[in-house]
């Protein structure tokens, strides 16, 4: 019976013209799909769009939160009347763009304390009736709009109906019209705010992965021209691997994943893999050139030989990924799927595409390789970590050893922070960056924002109002860090006197005496859905959700009236419920990753325990390694590093099959346990070593970006996987030799037992 590797080997053998041109063809499909993938930092990255959290954050920005950009107005004096008149000027040149709603500043208000105060709209001459007129606004407003003598801000204000994708054109036509603005002299106007911030990020976002991948390329060069020179054509792994890279770029502008600052780091990751599964092909197939009678014969020894070992590598490493699914963030899942995608349609390219271009090669060079060229003896670096792993088998304390680390790792992990502050994790020289910390600095101390979100029959009712204002007075009073909050209850107060009505007549009468833009800003159309806006202290991520976990638990306590629903909502709820998946996300996706491998292997081994559970155990101890790693190099974990431990198990857990399956290999020649072991490690360990290096050139592209949610990782990453080759040397030889000759011995006191099973 034909087996289905050498059915594919006399496929590729008789087909590869067919092959090549199917290629080919699929690299002009993928680039014009490649196209179509858009760059996303917002809402969609954090909470998939079919949950109902992100409806409601959804409603929320389409009925109380709208897009704006800030400008930040430099000057001697900001109060000084032609600055106010360039202000206007370039207010009525930004509203000819009819995606801009509104515009407001220091000279609206002006001009409409003018209006209230002389009864016509006009701007005065002098500073002194400026300054009468600023000061009849509230002091909470006059601060925001003008910090100080020297700097002032307008903002811009978006239609609702304006997607995120054409937010960058109007951002670059404001920008344009305030070139083109004519200030006073010694008067300056830059764009900034966190919306100016996030869209100059994704421009960099394409900037920053260029370089990635081509740091990726040159790693990549030297590491085949220096652990794969032995072969003829040694650089044909990277470009067949760049064509499977381009078709993973198709797949992801066909299925309309977007590039997040977490997949940016697919592609180096791709490359590396990548690499690996070429070299394994090629160099096998190098080697039957030498021993078959002709290339075709070649081919299908190669791939019935060396197909299966790479096809369960490809698998362990697909199994490790499918344990990043389980994240409930998109951004981090969809991370996963294009890694998941990527690492099957590199497999898939050098299986068909390389085989097929070195038949062609080969057929027109008449490659022949000296069929009596001898076995290379043991090299220094075997040489050493046979010596090591001689040392360890011998020594299963090790292993004893290691694991109390592991469990030492686990308990520091807790102390690691969570960073999902999205503004640390791009450029920090960025411009929009280091304007954006300016005006921060500027405005004094730094406030956020938290939103409570109240449902319902009607959030106008004497219930919902008395609620409002209870909850507010016990959050001033209770909790040091909200500095103010506003609601359609304090509103209220504004037209009744400075009273909260607590009547459905007083309520309404507010409610008509209010204009309706203030109306709009806490209360919807259909009055079922408002808000109440709290104003805290700016501070840390950790101190942030443990404020709004303090918050959420005096909703509880202070719990509304039946028939009213209140909640975190807008950002405040987005920002708990991705650190709250975070937290657990990265231990419930290593467990996963482990016991998916350790099925996998299951499978594959026939149900032999040992040899599925070595690989595992000795990998997932690396897990427990890599929480020391964050914790001694004081990093925080982000939303792409919480992936570190399924990536560890997936990838990592290759060098210890290698190592494992050549000791079975050298048993089955009649050495006893210890001595397979060495004679295993002293052949495998420059083969798995040149594997490493292809892997760890990929991740050490990570590390030349920019953002720093990307270079840490590939940091971490590149610790990690050389943890993981050292414990395939170091770990790995006492566990097996002890558990296998441990088993061994159970089957000699047990052989009825063991013949039943069989």
């Amino acid at each position: 019976m034909v087996r289905i590797e050498e059915c594919i080997g006399h496929f590729i053998k008789n087909n590869t013209t067919f092959i090549i041109a199917a290629a080919l063809l699929l690299i002009f499909l993928s680039v014009i799909f490649a196209g179509k993938i858009y760059m996303a930092t917002g809402t969609e990255t954090l909470v998939f769009k079919d949950s109902q959290i992100y409806k409601d954050i959804e409603y929320y920005n389409d009925h109380f939160q709208s897009t704006t950009f800030l400008i930040l107005i430099t000057s001697d004096d900001v109060l000084d009347p032609e600055v106010l008149d360039a202000m206007d000027k370039l207010d009525r040149q930004i509203r000819n763009d009819p995606k801009i709603v509104d515009v407001s500043g220091l000279h609206v208000l002006v001009r409409e304390g003018s209006e209230a105060y002389y009864g016509y709209d006009f701007i005065p001459r002098n500073k002194n009736d400026i300054e009468k007129l600023i000061s009849l606004s509230s002091s909470r407003m006059t601060q925001f709009v003008v910090p100080d003598r020297h700097h002032t801000v307008m903002t811009v204000e978006l239609s609702s109906d304006v997607e995120e994708t054409e937010s960058a054109e109007v951002l670059e036509n404001v920008k344009s019209t305030i070139a083109w603005s004519q200030m006073p002299p010694g008067t300056s106007a830059v764009i900034t705010g966190s919306t100016a911030m996030m869209l100059e990020i994704q421009n960099e976002m394409m900037t920053s992965m260029t370089i990635m991948l081509f740091s990726a390329i040159i790693f990549m060069i030297v590491a085949l021209w220096f652990t794969f020179g032995h072969a003829r054509w040694r650089l044909l792994p990277l470009p067949i691997v760049l064509i499977g890279v381009i078709f993973t770029g198709g797949a992801m502008g066909f299925t309309g994943v977007p590039l997040t600052m977490v997949s940016m780091a697919v592609f180096p990751i791709l490359i590396g893999l990548g690499v690996e599964y070429a070299i394994q092909f090629q160099n096998r197939l190098m080697e039957e050139l030498g021993t078959s009678s002709g290339p075709g014969e070649a081919v299908v020894r190669t791939i019935k030989n060396i197909g299966p070992p790479v096809f369960y590598s490809m698998m362990t490493t697909c199994l490790g990924f499918m344990a990043i699914l389980s994240s409930p963030i998109p951004m981090i899942f969809d991370f996963g799927l294009m890694c998941l995608i990527g690492v099957m349609v590199c497999f898939l390219t050098a299986l068909f595409l390389l085989t097929s271009v070195i038949y062609i090669l080969s057929s027109l060079s008449r490659y022949k390789k000296d069929r009596k060229q001898k076995e290379a003896a043991p090299g220094p670096v075997e040489n050493i970590i046979s010596s090591i792993a001689e040392i360890t088998t011998k020594n299963p304390t090790v292993v004893v050893f290691a694991i109390l680390l592991m469990i030492s790792g686990y308990a520091l992990d807790s102390k690691t922070g969570i960073e999902i502050d999205r503004s640390t994790f791009a450029p920090q020289d960025l411009p929009s960056v280091v304007l954006f910390r300016s005006y921060s600095s500027i405005m004094g101390q730094e406030t956020e924002d938290v939103t409570i979100q109240i449902k319902a029959h009607d959030v106008t009712s004497p219930e919902v109002v008395k609620w409002l204002n209870d909850f507010s007075e016990y959050e001033m009073a209770n909790n040091p860090e909200v500095l103010s909050v506003s609601s359609i209850a304090t509103a209220m107060s504004a037209y009744n006197g400075g009273t909260i009505p607590d009547t459905t007549k007083a309520i309404k009468d507010s409610l008509n005496k209010m204009p309706d833009d203030i109306k709009k800003r806490y209360v919807d159309e259909y009055k079922t859905t408002g808000i109440m806006r709290m104003v805290t202290k700016g501070t840390t991520t950790d101190n942030r959700i443990s404020l709004l976990e303090r918050i959420d638990r005096d909703i509880q306590f202070k719990l509304p009236p039946a028939g009213i629903s209140a909640s975190l909502g807008g950002e405040s709820q987005m920002t708990l419920v991705t650190f709250g998946s975070l937290t657990t996300d990265r231990l419930t996706m290593t467990l996963l990753g482990a016991l998916s491998v350790f099925l996998g292997l299951l499978v594959v081994y026939r149900g032999d325990i040992v040899k599925a559970i070595v690989p595992v155990l000795v990998v997932f101890i690396v897990t427990g390694l890599s929480c020391v790693v964050m914790f001694l190099l004081n990093m925080k974990y982000t939303p792409l590093s919480v992936t570190l431990g399924a990536l560890t198990i997936g990838i990592g857990i290759d060098f210890s099959i290698l190592h494992m399956e050549r000791y079975y290999e050298e048993k089955l020649k009649g050495h006893g346990p210890e001595e397979a072991m060495r004679i295993a490690t002293s052949k495998i360990g420059n083969a798995i070593f040149s594997s490493a290096s292809t892997v760890i050139a990929g991740f050490g592209a990570l590390v030349m970006s920019d953002f720093s949610i990307l270079s840490s990782f590939g940091i971490v990453t590149i610790i990690d996987f050389l943890l993981a080759l050292i414990s395939a040397f170091v770990i790995m030889p006492p566990l097996l030799v002890t558990l296998d000759v441990w088993m061994s011995k159970k089957r000699i006191v047990n052989p009825f037992k063991e013949d039943v099973r069989s």
